[in-house]
Parts: structure tokens; C-alpha cells; sequence
């Protein structure tokens, strides 16, 4: 990332990479460069108000409309980059979930949302910004979280419970479902975490809803690293 190169500025401004290590580094080096700027254009200002009259008046309005274009855009860049640290965005989460009924008098459903939402917080998303979609069961997850980031959300966990019987339907739910997920995820570019449990028995869904192996929980860590990682090169 070249010092004072648009993309530069750009990943600045990436609400997520202000939680880099690299960030204060970058924003200095930023703050050096509009200040280098802002005296070059002073400096070129003054000189040309100083030559003004051995100037033909064509050229002089030239080079005063540049000189003052970039004087004003190095004033406003350089409070821009004072301003960000306490200017912070958060990313906007949704949590789509599949309606479940209660295993044995467990809500699983709201366990493993719950645990999402948690996890969430815990890592920095604002509650303000976590949105919830509740679908009518798995098959429709894909939907729910395609209408989230239609809703403008850069992430989206989704949630359910699929119980295997004695037919086929359990696997084709399953792998609809799951592939439905992976394929808005790249399509999109964002990120989606899957918390859809196939599980053999009631037993076992009620185990992968518990504090400590929460799937919601996992899920939901999972988007907010997928959120912060960076491209680097080797």
C-alpha cells in the first residue's frame, strides 16, 4: 500500500482496518503527506501572489484554482485524518435464524442466536447493528441472508437445526441449505457463517447449543475474523 495513493486512503477509511496494528502507523505516515501538501500548496500560493503581476491573467487564474484545489483539499484531508480515530463505524451484522421448536423445554433456536448475538457484542459489533431475520426453517436461510445484505449488512450468520429421519429430505435440506450459503458468499463477497447443525438426535443439537461449543457462538466469531482479515503480501 504506497503512501498517498488513492487505495491508500481507501483502506484508511475501512472502518474495519482502524482495529489493525498497522493503523496508527499508516494514518501518521497520512498525516506526514497532507501536511507535506498542505505547505507545498501555502508555499506555491504565496509565490504566485508574489508574481501576479508578471503573470498573464489566463495562467495566473490557472495556477490559482489549482494551487487553492489542493490547499483546500490538503485542510480538508488533514482534519479528516485527525477526526478518524473518534469517527469509527461499526459493520452492520445480520443474524438470520430458522424457526425451531423447543427440544425437551430447551429453546435451541434462541440458544444458538443468542450465542451469536453475544459473541458479537463481546467482539466489538454495537447491538444498534446487529440485525435479526427469522425464516421459516433452513431451506429458506440462503433467502433470508441474501434480504440482510441486500439491508446493507457485511456479514450475516445463519442458524438452524436439521434432525435426520428415516428419509432422504434430511440430507437435501441439509446441502440446499449449506450451498445455497456458500454460493451467496462468494457471489457477494461477504462474508457468511454457518451455524446450521445436522445432527442425528435432539440430543445432539442440544449440546452444540451450550455455552462453550455454541455453533451460533463460533459462527458469529468466524464472520468478525473473516471481517478484519487483511490481504497481505508475501
Amino acid at each position: 500500500m504506497f503512501p498517498g495513493s488513492p487505495y491508500f486512503y481507501r483502506r484508511l477509511a475501512n472502518f474495519e482496518y482502524r482495529r489493525s496494528a498497522n493503523f496508527e502507523l499508516y494514518r501518521r505516515v497520512a498525516i506526514s503527506i497532507t501536511i507535506i501538501w498542505l505547505g507545498a500548496s501555502t508555499a506555491g500560493l504565496v509565490g504566485l501572489l508574489y508574481l501576479r503581476d508578471d503573470l498573464e491573467w489566463s495562467f495566473f487564474l490557472v495556477f490559482l484554482l489549482a494551487g487553492g484545489g489542493v490547499f483546500a483539499s490538503s485542510v480538508i484531508g488533514l482534519a479528516w485524518l485527525i477526526m478518524l480515530p473518534w469517527s469509527r463505524r461499526e459493520p452492520t451484522v445480520g443474524l438470520v435464524m430458522a424457526r425451531f421448536d423447543k427440544v425437551e423445554g430447551i429453546p435451541v433456536s434462541e440458544r444458538l442466536g443468542g450465542g451469536a448475538r453475544e459473541t458479537l457484542e463481546e467482539m466489538g459489533i454495537l447491538p444498534k447493528n446487529i440485525l435479526q431475520l427469522e425464516v421459516a426453517g433452513a431451506w429458506e436461510l440462503p433467502w433470508g441472508a441474501s434480504r440482510l445484505i441486500q439491508a446493507g449488512c457485511q456479514a450475516v450468520v445463519a442458524t438452524a437445526v436439521v434432525v435426520r429421519g428415516e428419509t432422504h429430505h434430511f440430507q437435501s435440506v441439509v446441502d440446499g441449505a449449506v450451498q445455497g450459503l456458500i454460493q451467496l458468499q462468494v457471489e457477494t463477497g461477504v462474508p457468511v457463517g454457518n451455524a446450521v447443525l445436522a445432527v442425528s438426535d435432539w440430543e445432539q443439537a442440544v449440546a452444540r447449543s451450550e455455552p462453550g461449543s455454541n455453533a451460533g457462538a463460533q459462527a458469529a466469531r468466524a464472520v468478525v475474523n473473516a471481517l478484519r482479515s487483511e490481504i497481505t503480501r508475501i
